[in-house]
């Protein structure tokens, strides 16, 4: 479609002369810009800040022992046929991890894929006795996906030999500190003497209730022979689904979990959350697209004695729809660019406000795409808004008009 500067010079004088609803238009499309811009950035930054509070410190994958009865080690789907089935059953632990950890590290999805044994204990301090989870770990593996370095409080986030990390809900109810000895006991009912190296925070009352120590000392306290699980992190947490898929087709004799199993109702909310986003969005461009058509459909009345006469010194249907096409573009184009201003406006006003007041601490998320995607779509309503004054002025009779006149 080819534009003539006369069309655009009429365009121009009948959104001049109709100034006053001309503002009004290019201010509704620049709100509704600025709301979109604003509430896509706000559910991004709640959703991102939900999941980092979530799963943040947490594996993206398990895989983990089978619950059935005991069964030989067995990797199918031909991936690592090479790996020889040991002797001994693998019901509730991992024998053959490394192998597992061998084949995990082909995979450029994931981020780490680390040893973990899970058991639980009691720390003991004189006639109390307080419930633990007791995790053992290696380094710096586990540190990715529990990020303790980030996350110790206090003392030193390396564990070793009888030297563990404490989370702080075990802290605040034994009341032990950096320093202080204290006996733990397994789930078998012996224990041993540990000292606290560091005290963690990890976000969450279970994980805060974590006693830790090196994967050898755990194997040996909790008297197991391998390990009780391979926890992966992945570089896209939504891709974690799709990633237990492929493990299980390869790996068919151990339990693979992704997060998003794990966390039906999370899942469940943030979809939630984006379904009353797209419908607040469609009703916005809903509500700007018919402002923008009926403001142009009376302009497209108010001016039928001009396009009359145009029309009549030669002007014809094509070019008279182009100049209504070109005022919803140029009113479009505009409000959208003071939509993106008014909207970054509101998103750091609203992170000022609840730094300064002691609000929320996570950001809105605003990125390119969550800036361009309401001014594109706003673009192209105000567009298709002006075909029906277009089509109107298109079908226009200069006769009619100038007799009618």
């Amino acid at each position: 479609m080819r534009f003539n500067s006369y069309e655009f010079m009429i365009a121009r004088r009948f959104l001049v002369s109709g100034r006053s609803q001309t503002v009004l238009i290019i201010l509704g499309i620049a709100i509704g810009v600025a709301v979109q811009v604003f509430l896509i950035s706000l559910m991004d930054g709640l959703q991102r800040n939900l999941i980092q509070r979530t799963i943040g410190s947490s594996p993206h994958v398990t895989i983990a022992p089978p619950l059935s009865s005991p069964q030989p080690l067995g990797i199918g789907g031909g991936a690592i046929d090479d790996y020889q089935r040991p002797l001994k059953t693998e019901e509730s632990e991992i024998l053959s991890w490394q192998r597992y950890s061998d084949y995990l590290g082909s995979f450029e999805e994931i981020t780490v894929a680390a040893p973990m044994i899970n058991g639980n204990g009691y720390i003991e301090k004189g006639r109390s006795s307080f419930p633990v989870l007791i995790k053992g770990i290696t380094l710096p593996e586990a540190d990715v996906i529990y990020k303790f370095n980030k996350n110790t409080v206090s003392g030193d986030p390396r564990p070793g030999g009888n030297s563990v990390l404490i989370g702080v809900a075990s802290s605040e109810k034994s009341g032990l500190k950096v320093g202080d000895s204290f006996y733990l006991r397994n789930q078998k009912g012996t224990g041993d003497y540990f000292s606290i190296k560091g005290i963690f925070d990890l976000g969450s009352s279970a994980a805060n209730n974590m006693v830790v120590m090196s994967l050898d000392r755990a194997r040996n306290f909790l008297d197991i022979t391998g390990i009780s699980s391979i926890e992966i992190q992945v570089h896209d947490v939504f891709a974690a689904d799709d990633l237990a898929e492929k493990l299980r087709a390869s790996l068919n004799q151990v339990k693979v979990e992704s997060w998003q199993e794990k966390n039906q109702e999370l899942l469940s909310g943030l979809q939630a959350q984006d379904t009353s986003s797209a419908m607040i969005q469609f009703f916005v461009l809903l509500s700007i697209t018919l402002g923008i058509a009926s403001v142009l459909a009376i302009v497209a009345i108010q001016k039928s004695r001009q396009l009359g006469i145009l029309k009549a010194m030669g002007t014809n249907d094509k070019s008279a729809a182009r100049i209504f096409i070109i005022q919803g573009f140029s009113m479009g184009f505009v409000g959208a660019l003071i939509g993106i201003l008014l909207g970054l406006g509101m998103t750091s006003l609203f992170m000022f406000g609840t730094k300064s007041s002691g609000g929320p601490t996570y950001e809105l998320k605003i990125t390119l795409t969550n800036i361009l995607l309401p001014a594109l779509l706003a673009l192209l309503s105000a567009s298709l808004a002006s075909l029906v004054p277009a089509r109107r002025a298109a079908g226009l009779n200069p006769m009619e008009v100038i007799r009618n006149e």
